[in-house]
């Protein structure tokens, strides 16, 4: 319940800085993206996809992401760690004809799976102990998009997230898809 106040204090904020009550003339844009990334952790690397929702009005950007990751073994030491992460950000957004650049801070509940102590002295097994984490943590985001048309972009993000529990970075690839700002002329 506390996360959910939380949520929605920094929401109510966001949405706040735009002060929505005024004119409505400025242009807003809004847009989606997915992709592959990967993401470095104390304890591996992991590899994911990463999806966002993304609201754009003025220079003012509004970001929901979510980030799964997970260790790529198949033969190895079992649990394989992972990593998840749903966040709130808010930034600031310049452009340059069809580029932009963004930078973007806020709130994220996140969570993942690590390995803990060997489970077994037998030196063939590779079983570790499975330790858990869920906290929130301060997602810090630099996103350099290309809008190639009007409505198809991508864009690559370097990102991390600090939390009590691990500090954790990684860079991801997305496609974006949606209502994309930029100068067209179509």
């Amino acid at each position: 319940m506390r996360f959910f106040i939380l949520f929605m204090i920094v929401s109510a904020s966001c949405l706040n800085a735009i002060n929505f009550w005024e004119d409505q003339s400025q242009e807003s844009f809004m847009w989606v993206g997915a992709g592959p990334g990967t993401m470095d952790s104390p304890n591996a690397s992991l590899l994911g996809m990463n999806t966002s929702i993304n609201y754009l009005k003025s220079d003012h950007i509004f970001k929901l992401r979510g980030i799964y990751t997970e260790e790529m073994v198949l033969y190895g030491p079992k649990p394989n760690d992972e990593i998840w992460e749903l966040g709130l950000l808010y930034g600031r957004r310049t452009a340059g004809g069809k580029t932009g650049v963004s930078i973007l801070a806020g709130i994220s509940y996140t969570g993942g799976t690590y390995k803990g102590d060997r489970l077994d002295t037998d030196p063939f097994s590779e079983d570790y102990e499975e330790l858990t984490f869920e906290t929130v943590g301060l997602p810090i985001e630099l996103q350099f998009d290309v809008n190639l048309l009007k409505f198809v972009g991508f864009s690559i993000m370097f990102f991390t997230d600090i939390n009590p529990h691990t500090i954790y970075t990684g860079v991801n690839f997305s496609i974006l898809i949606g209502y994309l700002p930029g100068n067209f002329d179509l």
